[in-house]
Protein backbone atom coordinates (compact mmCIF):
# COMPACT_ATOMS: atom_id res chain seq x y z
CA UNK A 1 0.00 0.00 0.00
CA UNK A 2 1.37 3.42 -0.98
CA UNK A 3 2.24 5.69 1.92
CA UNK A 4 0.07 8.82 2.09
CA UNK A 5 1.60 12.25 2.44
CA UNK A 6 0.92 13.68 5.90
CA UNK A 7 -0.13 17.04 7.29
CA UNK A 8 -0.12 17.63 11.04
CA UNK A 9 -2.19 20.31 12.71
CA UNK A 10 -0.92 20.94 16.22
CA UNK A 11 2.85 20.61 16.71
CA UNK A 12 2.52 19.94 20.43
CA UNK A 13 3.60 16.87 22.36
CA UNK A 14 1.70 14.19 20.45
CA UNK A 15 1.76 15.92 17.06
CA UNK A 16 5.50 16.53 17.17
CA UNK A 17 6.30 13.01 18.37
CA UNK A 18 4.18 11.39 15.66
CA UNK A 19 5.52 13.76 13.01
CA UNK A 20 9.11 12.84 13.83
CA UNK A 21 8.31 9.13 14.01
CA UNK A 22 6.44 9.17 10.70
CA UNK A 23 9.27 11.08 9.04
CA UNK A 24 11.76 8.47 10.29
CA UNK A 25 9.44 5.72 8.99
CA UNK A 26 9.66 7.14 5.47
CA UNK A 27 6.47 9.19 5.30
CA UNK A 28 6.53 12.59 3.61
CA UNK A 29 5.41 15.27 6.04
CA UNK A 30 3.96 17.80 3.61
CA UNK A 31 2.69 20.45 6.00
CA UNK A 32 2.62 21.55 9.62
CA UNK A 33 -0.16 23.83 10.81
CA UNK A 34 -0.90 25.47 14.13
CA UNK A 35 -1.44 28.66 16.04
CA UNK A 36 2.04 28.98 17.56
CA UNK A 37 4.27 30.38 14.77
CA UNK A 38 7.53 29.29 16.38
CA UNK A 39 6.40 25.70 16.97
CA UNK A 40 5.02 25.43 13.45
CA UNK A 41 8.10 26.93 11.83
CA UNK A 42 10.58 24.87 13.85
CA UNK A 43 8.92 21.48 13.30
CA UNK A 44 8.29 22.21 9.62
CA UNK A 45 11.95 23.09 9.11
CA UNK A 46 13.06 19.94 10.93
CA UNK A 47 10.80 17.65 8.87
CA UNK A 48 11.10 19.42 5.52
CA UNK A 49 7.44 20.43 5.52
CA UNK A 50 5.58 23.61 4.61
CA UNK A 51 4.71 25.82 7.57
CA UNK A 52 1.05 26.93 7.60
CA UNK A 53 0.04 29.57 10.12
CA UNK A 54 -3.63 29.08 9.19
CA UNK A 55 -4.19 25.49 10.39
CA UNK A 56 -7.24 24.91 8.20
CA UNK A 57 -5.27 25.38 4.97
CA UNK A 58 -3.03 22.37 5.59
CA UNK A 59 -5.74 19.99 4.41
CA UNK A 60 -5.10 20.78 0.75
CA UNK A 61 -1.40 19.93 1.03
CA UNK A 62 -1.51 16.24 2.01
CA UNK A 63 -3.40 12.98 1.56
CA UNK A 64 -3.92 12.46 5.29
CA UNK A 65 -4.34 15.28 7.80
CA UNK A 66 -3.79 14.52 11.49
CA UNK A 67 -5.56 16.82 13.96
CA UNK A 68 -3.33 16.75 17.05
CA UNK A 69 -5.33 19.43 18.86
CA UNK A 70 -7.30 19.73 22.12
CA UNK A 71 -10.64 17.92 22.13
CA UNK A 72 -12.70 21.08 22.48
CA UNK A 73 -11.48 22.58 19.19
CA UNK A 74 -11.79 19.53 16.91
CA UNK A 75 -15.32 20.32 15.68
CA UNK A 76 -14.66 24.01 15.03
CA UNK A 77 -11.36 23.24 13.31
CA UNK A 78 -13.02 20.59 11.11
CA UNK A 79 -15.63 23.18 10.10
CA UNK A 80 -12.92 25.70 9.21
CA UNK A 81 -11.08 23.04 7.21
CA UNK A 82 -14.17 22.37 5.09
CA UNK A 83 -14.37 26.07 4.24
CA UNK A 84 -10.69 26.04 3.16
CA UNK A 85 -10.94 22.82 1.18
CA UNK A 86 -10.36 23.01 -2.58
CA UNK A 87 -10.87 19.31 -3.34
CA UNK A 88 -11.88 16.33 -1.18
CA UNK A 89 -10.69 13.78 -3.72
CA UNK A 90 -8.74 10.94 -2.05
CA UNK A 91 -8.27 12.97 1.14
CA UNK A 92 -8.60 11.75 4.71
CA UNK A 93 -8.51 13.29 8.17
CA UNK A 94 -8.15 11.79 11.64
CA UNK A 95 -8.00 13.14 15.16
CA UNK A 96 -5.90 11.78 18.01
CA UNK A 97 -8.47 12.12 20.78
CA UNK A 98 -9.21 9.12 22.96
CA UNK A 99 -12.31 10.73 24.45
CA UNK A 100 -14.12 11.57 21.21
CA UNK A 101 -15.38 9.43 18.36
CA UNK A 102 -15.58 10.11 14.63
CA UNK A 103 -18.61 12.37 15.06
CA UNK A 104 -16.24 15.23 15.89
CA UNK A 105 -15.12 15.15 12.25
CA UNK A 106 -18.65 15.08 10.80
CA UNK A 107 -18.19 18.38 8.88
CA UNK A 108 -15.34 16.77 6.94
CA UNK A 109 -17.24 13.52 6.40
CA UNK A 110 -20.15 15.50 4.98
CA UNK A 111 -17.68 17.06 2.55
CA UNK A 112 -16.81 13.53 1.31
CA UNK A 113 -13.51 13.09 3.15
CA UNK A 114 -12.68 9.77 4.75
CA UNK A 115 -12.52 10.32 8.50
CA UNK A 116 -11.32 8.40 11.51
CA UNK A 117 -9.74 8.23 14.93
CA UNK A 118 -6.08 7.33 15.45
CA UNK A 119 -5.53 7.43 19.20
CA UNK A 120 -2.05 6.73 20.54
CA UNK A 121 -2.54 5.05 23.92
CA UNK A 122 0.62 6.71 25.11
CA UNK A 123 1.98 9.69 27.02
CA UNK A 124 4.46 12.12 25.47
CA UNK A 125 6.80 14.61 27.09
CA UNK A 126 7.82 17.88 25.45
CA UNK A 127 10.83 17.93 23.16
CA UNK A 128 12.47 15.64 20.59
CA UNK A 129 12.99 12.88 23.17
CA UNK A 130 9.23 12.17 23.09
CA UNK A 131 9.62 10.27 19.82
CA UNK A 132 11.22 7.46 21.85
CA UNK A 133 7.77 6.58 23.24
CA UNK A 134 6.16 5.96 19.85
CA UNK A 135 7.56 2.49 19.10
CA UNK A 136 5.56 -0.13 20.99
CA UNK A 137 2.55 2.16 21.43
CA UNK A 138 -0.97 0.74 21.08
CA UNK A 139 -3.01 2.75 18.55
CA UNK A 140 -6.80 2.77 18.77
CA UNK A 141 -8.38 2.95 15.30
CA UNK A 142 -11.93 3.71 14.21
CA UNK A 143 -12.29 4.70 10.56
CA UNK A 144 -13.92 4.19 7.20
CA UNK A 145 -12.90 0.88 5.64
CA UNK A 146 -10.23 2.15 3.21
CA UNK A 147 -8.81 4.58 5.74
CA UNK A 148 -8.81 1.89 8.41
CA UNK A 149 -6.45 -0.24 6.32
CA UNK A 150 -4.20 2.77 5.79
CA UNK A 151 -4.11 3.53 9.51
CA UNK A 152 -3.36 -0.10 10.34
CA UNK A 153 -0.33 0.11 8.05
CA UNK A 154 0.67 3.43 9.56
CA UNK A 155 0.60 1.96 13.08
CA UNK A 156 2.67 -0.99 11.91
CA UNK A 157 5.21 1.29 10.23
CA UNK A 158 5.57 3.08 13.57
CA UNK A 159 6.33 -0.30 15.20
CA UNK A 160 3.08 0.02 17.12
CA UNK A 161 0.13 -2.23 17.87
CA UNK A 162 -3.20 -1.26 16.23
CA UNK A 163 -6.49 -2.20 17.91
CA UNK A 164 -10.15 -1.61 17.11
CA UNK A 165 -11.87 1.31 18.86
CA UNK A 166 -15.20 0.91 17.06
CA UNK A 167 -18.02 0.44 19.57
CA UNK A 168 -15.83 1.23 22.58
CA UNK A 169 -17.24 3.59 25.25
CA UNK A 170 -14.86 6.49 24.67
CA UNK A 171 -15.40 8.28 27.98
CA UNK A 172 -14.79 5.09 29.97
CA UNK A 173 -11.83 4.14 27.76
CA UNK A 174 -10.24 7.55 28.16
CA UNK A 175 -10.82 7.51 31.91
CA UNK A 176 -8.92 4.22 31.98
CA UNK A 177 -6.03 5.84 30.13
CA UNK A 178 -5.98 8.74 32.60
CA UNK A 179 -5.79 6.29 35.51
CA UNK A 180 -2.84 4.54 33.87
CA UNK A 181 -0.81 7.51 32.65
CA UNK A 182 -1.72 10.57 34.73
CA UNK A 183 -2.71 9.68 38.27
CA UNK A 184 0.37 7.58 39.08
CA UNK A 185 2.38 10.77 38.51
CA UNK A 186 0.06 12.70 40.84
CA UNK A 187 0.55 9.98 43.46
CA UNK A 188 4.31 10.12 42.93
CA UNK A 189 4.26 13.87 43.63
CA UNK A 190 2.39 13.16 46.89
CA UNK A 191 4.94 10.46 47.78
CA UNK A 192 7.85 12.83 47.21
CA UNK A 193 6.17 15.49 49.36
CA UNK A 194 5.55 12.97 52.15
CA UNK A 195 9.13 11.74 51.96
CA UNK A 196 10.38 15.30 52.30
CA UNK A 197 8.01 15.95 55.20
CA UNK A 198 9.34 12.81 56.88
CA UNK A 199 12.87 14.21 56.77
CA UNK A 200 14.38 13.01 53.50
CA UNK A 201 16.45 15.56 51.61
CA UNK A 202 15.43 16.56 48.09
CA UNK A 203 18.27 14.62 46.47
CA UNK A 204 16.85 11.42 47.95
CA UNK A 205 13.07 11.95 48.04
CA UNK A 206 12.54 12.66 44.33
CA UNK A 207 14.96 10.19 42.73
CA UNK A 208 14.30 7.54 45.39
CA UNK A 209 10.52 7.54 45.00
CA UNK A 210 10.84 7.73 41.22
CA UNK A 211 13.13 4.70 41.19
CA UNK A 212 10.59 2.90 43.38
CA UNK A 213 7.81 3.65 40.89
CA UNK A 214 10.04 2.54 38.01
CA UNK A 215 10.63 -0.76 39.80
CA UNK A 216 6.89 -1.28 40.23
CA UNK A 217 6.31 -0.62 36.51
CA UNK A 218 9.14 -3.01 35.64
CA UNK A 219 7.42 -5.74 37.68
CA UNK A 220 4.36 -5.31 35.47
CA UNK A 221 6.25 -6.31 32.33
CA UNK A 222 5.54 -9.98 32.95
CA UNK A 223 3.07 -9.97 35.86
CA UNK A 224 -0.60 -9.04 36.15
CA UNK A 225 -1.34 -6.13 38.54
CA UNK A 226 -2.71 -8.46 41.24
CA UNK A 227 0.52 -10.47 41.13
CA UNK A 228 2.86 -7.49 40.92
CA UNK A 229 1.45 -5.37 43.73
CA UNK A 230 3.27 -5.32 47.07
CA UNK A 231 2.89 -3.43 50.34
CA UNK A 232 0.85 -3.63 53.54
CA UNK A 233 -2.62 -3.70 51.93
CA UNK A 234 -1.66 -6.63 49.71
CA UNK A 235 -0.23 -8.48 52.75
CA UNK A 236 -3.15 -7.70 55.05
CA UNK A 237 -0.85 -5.78 57.42
CA UNK A 238 -3.57 -3.77 59.19
CA UNK A 239 -1.27 -2.46 61.92
CA UNK A 240 0.99 -0.74 59.42
CA UNK A 241 -2.00 0.71 57.56
CA UNK A 242 -3.33 2.17 60.81
CA UNK A 243 0.05 3.78 61.56
CA UNK A 244 0.09 5.29 58.09
CA UNK A 245 -3.42 6.68 58.52
CA UNK A 246 -2.43 8.18 61.88
CA UNK A 247 0.62 9.82 60.28
CA UNK A 248 -1.62 11.35 57.60
CA UNK A 249 -4.23 12.81 59.95
CA UNK A 250 -3.05 16.38 59.34
CA UNK A 251 -4.13 16.02 55.70
CA UNK A 252 -7.65 14.49 55.82
CA UNK A 253 -8.04 14.41 52.03
CA UNK A 254 -4.80 12.50 51.56
CA UNK A 255 -5.74 10.24 54.47
CA UNK A 256 -9.05 9.40 52.77
CA UNK A 257 -7.26 8.79 49.47
CA UNK A 258 -4.83 6.41 51.19
CA UNK A 259 -7.70 4.52 52.81
CA UNK A 260 -9.58 4.25 49.50
CA UNK A 261 -6.50 2.95 47.69
CA UNK A 262 -5.80 0.49 50.48
CA UNK A 263 -9.36 -0.81 50.23
CA UNK A 264 -9.13 -1.13 46.44
CA UNK A 265 -5.80 -2.95 46.83
CA UNK A 266 -7.34 -5.43 49.27
CA UNK A 267 -10.14 -6.01 46.78
CA UNK A 268 -7.63 -6.58 43.99
CA UNK A 269 -5.64 -9.16 45.94
CA UNK A 270 -8.75 -10.88 47.31
CA UNK A 271 -9.99 -11.38 43.75
CA UNK A 272 -6.65 -12.99 42.90
CA UNK A 273 -6.93 -15.37 45.84
CA UNK A 274 -10.54 -16.24 44.94
CA UNK A 275 -9.48 -17.10 41.39
CA UNK A 276 -6.57 -19.27 42.55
Amino acid sequence: MQKPTIAIIGPGRAGSALGRALHTAGYTIAAIGGRNPDNVRNLAAELGAKACQNPATTIDLADLTILAVPDDVIVSLATDMVESLCSAAEKSAVHLSGAQDRAALRPLAQASLRTGVFHPLQTFRRGPEAVGNVAGTYFGIDADALLRDQLMQLAGDLHGHPFDLAGVDRALYHAAAVFAANYPITLLAEAIALGTAAGLDGKTAGPGMTALLAGAVNNLRDLAPAEAITGPASRGDEGTIERHLEALKKDPELQRLYQLLADRTKHLTSNKEAAA
